[in-house]
């Protein structure tokens, strides 16, 4: 039995690195209970598949960083994380933004981040440190 594939995102997005910037292309899918993230860029491609957009992105942006590479994309800035409901009932599609005083608003992973903005793209990993220090300090 085949299971039809869902396309939510088809769009160009800008690949940051300290080279210059590089456009890529970025396709979003939803296949059962799979979430499909693929990044296009000249002749490579970064393909992942996970229980939520948010994790395949994350997975995806392991690969580019490789190439020295990061997304100008929401899902990717260090003051940008879901939450546990955002990603179990929503896919992962939306996360908040942790501005440095006040509310977080909810931004979609995927929209772009203006070139005034960049400084917030970050590692994987250094978006899980900013988050967990934001975890951290809500306890305290």
């Amino acid at each position: 039995m085949s299971v039809d594939v869902e396309i939510l995102y088809q769009k160009d997005i800008v690949l940051v690195s300290d080279g210059g910037q590089f456009l890529g292309y970025l396709t979003g899918s939803f296949s059962g209970d799979d979430y499909v993230v693929r990044i296009t860029w000249g002749q490579c491609v970064s393909h992942h598949t996970a229980w939520n957009f948010f994790t395949a992105l994350s997975e995806v942006r392991q690969d580019l960083d490789k190439q020295g590479l990061t997304p100008a994309v929401e899902g990717a800035c260090r003051d940008v994380y879901p939450s546990r409901m955002a990603l179990e009932m929503g896919g992962g599609r939306r996360a908040y933004r942790w501005p440095s005083t006040g509310r977080p608003r909810t931004v979609d992973i995927f929209d772009d981040v203006p070139i005034e903005e960049w400084a917030r793209l970050t590692s994987v990993a250094e978006q899980k440190d900013a988050q967990k220090q934001r975890m951290r300090h809500d306890d305290e």
